[in-house]
């Protein structure tokens, strides 16, 4: 942990020196000020240090040439005063000794430098090297020819040679001053034309300095502030994408920066209160359309507050009621109730609303003029941010006219119930009655159709060979007439055990129903050929009997329909069509006309003569019974010569497949 924190602590340092740093290396506009002010100080400076330098050196010079002057005149004084003290017979050498001094001074700053007339000068330049050692050599002569000259004075020589030396060597220090006076005056003007030269350098660079500081000025500083303050003043007119664009590190380029993201904002804020403000208006255009619905509304709506004071009401609610709304406005809905609702409905009213959920119920109220009514009530809590109940919604609709339509409908449905209920005791009475005939008919009809079958049959045996051919002939037609016969008796009592049959409920796997019958019909038959195309999976719920019976007759048809095809090709199968199973049975056989299709279901109808096919009519006559009591339909689609498809259902929810099943 010490480690961490000592690292985090290290982080933190280097972090804030970093930034430190960068504070102190960003180019803001007062650092780029004191650049440009320090800038203009070192100008200032050199400037003053060139011209300071130059004024010393033309002192310098000046003086130089003065001090090279008083060797002119020293040289002369010295010669004089050795004149004076050799012929006036003086006997002070104080003036010629201070005279030479001051020579000898006067060469030496001349070639060492010192200071002359209170001006510090150095050493001259290497250029007059030469000349300063001729007025060495020069002064010395002079010294030594004074000395000379003093010395045969005092030793009572002869004068006149050594003077005459002296003011020669007087005259050549002259003349060797005025020279180097000349070379120092000409050196004075080369170096004062060089010092004009680099101050006029110096001020192009000063005047070179200053038109980049005001250039960079009206670059970074005039135009983009002027920019900023177009930008801006553009912004304030109205034209809300004016942004500056403008970008640096300094104090200008911050502000642009800080002004084109406060403009950005401003821009959407403008745009969410533009939207706002639209949505404000739809919202208020609501709001009327809304209270304009909701005065003229066809029903009676009542805004209360939590404590259930009424404080709407609109128009409907004064028709329906009597009350004028100033009348209702500050009361309770309690100037409404009848006194023939119970407590406990009210009770309930009020907890459901307390728990935050809306109640709907019908009440019986008074009027103002005592006429009992019925509403159909609705009534909603509107809660604030908090959860908290503020204001109780109620809309109410008279239904009295409804109440007393439900009681008359009651009444009339009760004696239509009680109506049907007779008709339909007399309806299955009625088919009992029919049934009990037609079983016994067909019963009856047996007895005789089995005596004529037998008389036919000893007249055959016992007198064929007797008869003649035509009599053989028609015997033979009342032997195949007593049979058709016995084939529709049969029929018949099928179709009555179906109709008197109640339903046993069960799930029955109609795909291996089929697969069972066809195996069968294959059976009879093995040398027809038979291409079979079965749905697996197939279940329904029904009578397992009568749904046998109904697939038997189907496929049976089909089955005897393709007796003239190569192939009898035979599907069952199922489909759905809008969200109901349909199931069908689809054969290539005769096919039929569509315009008879209406007889196809009827009791002893057929399309095809008993030549063709044979058949007693009764099959898909069962087929539309056994249908029918599943709650179905049966129908069926062909073309003559294409084959048939007949189609049915077993009611909702009686179909269903294997795989909805699992």
């Amino acid at each position: 942990m010490s480690l961490l924190a000592q690292d985090h602590s290290e982080l933190t340092v280097r972090g804030r020196s970093r930034g430190w740093l960068g504070r102190m290396l960003q180019p803001t506009l007062g650092k780029k000020f004191m650049l440009a002010f320090g800038v203009l100080a070192l100008a200032g400076l050199a400037n003053w240090y060139l011209v300071e330098t130059m004024l010393a050196k033309t002192r310098g010079t000046a003086a130089v040439v003065n001090l090279t002057g008083s060797l002119r005149w020293l040289g002369q004084r010295v010669v004089l005063e050795t004149g004076r003290f050799v012929h006036d017979g003086s006997r002070d050498r104080t003036p010629i000794d201070a005279y030479l001094d001051q020579l000898d001074e006067a060469v030496r700053v001349l070639e060492y430098g010192g200071q002359v007339v209170n001006v510090e000068t150095g050493r001259l330049p290497a250029t007059l090297e030469n000349e300063l050692a001729l007025i060495g050599r020069a002064a010395a002569s002079l010294r030594r020819l004074v000395e000379q000259a003093l010395a045969d004075k005092a030793g009572g020589r002869d004068t006149r040679i050594g003077m005459e030396q002296a003011y020669r060597a007087a005259t050549i220090l002259l003349q060797k001053a005025d020279a180097t006076a000349e070379r120092l005056t000409q050196e004075s003007v080369r170096a004062e034309r060089q010092a004009m030269d680099r101050l006029a350098l110096l001020g192009l660079l000063d005047l070179a300095f200053l038109a980049l500081l005001w250039l960079l000025v009206r670059l970074r500083i005039v135009l983009p502030l002027r920019a900023l303050a177009d930008t801006s003043a553009a912004f304030a007119d109205g034209r809300r994408g004016m942004r500056s664009g403008f970008r640096s590190s300094d104090e200008i380029g911050r502000l642009a920066t800080a002004f084109d993201g406060m403009a950005e904002q401003i821009e959407l804020d403008f745009r969410q209160m533009a939207a706002d403000a639209e949505e404000l208006r739809k919202r208020e255009l609501g709001l009327r359309m809304f209270s304009l619905a909701i005065e003229h509304s066809p029903v009676s709506v009542v805004i209360s507050d939590a404590e259930g004071i009424i404080e709407y009401v609109n128009a409907r609610f004064s028709e329906m009621t009597g009350y004028a709304r100033e009348e209702a406005i500050g009361r309770t809905p309690a100037i409404l109730k009848s006194g023939r609702t119970p407590d406990e409905v009210y009770a309930s009213l009020w907890r459901t609303l307390r728990s935050g959920q809306e109640w709907h119920g019908e009440l019986l109220s008074r009027k103002k003029n005592g006429e009992l009514f019925w509403e159909d009530v609705s009534i909603a809590p509107l809660e604030d941010a908090q959860g908290r109940i503020t204001h109780f919604v109620a809309v109410k609709e008279d239904i009295s006219g409804r109440k007393r339509n439900e009681s008359a409908i009651a009444k009339l449905n009760a004696e239509l119930e009680q109506r049907v209920a007779e008709r339909t005791r007399q309806l299955e009475e009625s088919n009992r009655q029919l049934e009990s005939f037609s079983y016994s008919i067909s019963h009856d009809l047996r007895a005789p159709l089995r005596a004529i079958n037998g008389f036919t049959h000893l007249l055959e045996e016992n007198e064929g060979p007797r008869l003649a051919a035509e009599s053989r002939e028609m015997l033979g037609r009342l032997k195949r007439n007593a049979v058709r016969m016995g084939e529709l008796i049969d029929g018949l009592l099928e179709l009555s055990r179906v109709t008197r049959k109640s339903l046993a409920l069960e799930r029955v796997d109609l795909s291996a129903m089929a697969g069972q019958i066809l195996g069968e019909l294959a059976g009879i038959q093995p040398s027809r050929p038979l291409q079979a195309n079965i749905q697996e999976g197939l279940l329904a719920e029904g009578d397992a009997t009568l749904l046998h019976a109904a697939l038997e007759n189907l496929l049976g048809n089909a089955w005897k329909f393709t007796a003239r095809r190569d192939i009898a090709r035979i599907a069952f199968g199922c489909r759905e069509e809008g969200g109901e199973r349909v199931f069908f049975v689809r054969d290539n056989g005769a096919g039929f006309d569509m315009k008879y299709a209406d007889k196809l279901f009827g009791t002893f109808q057929r399309l095809h003569g008993q030549q063709e096919f044979e058949g007693n009519g009764i099959g898909l006559a069962m087929v539309r019974r056994i249908v029918t009591l599943h709650g179905g339909r049966v129908w069926a689609e062909s073309l003559p010569g294409e084959g048939a498809t007949f189609y049915f259902t077993l009611g909702a929810g009686a179909a269903e497949t294997q795989s909805a099943r699992n």
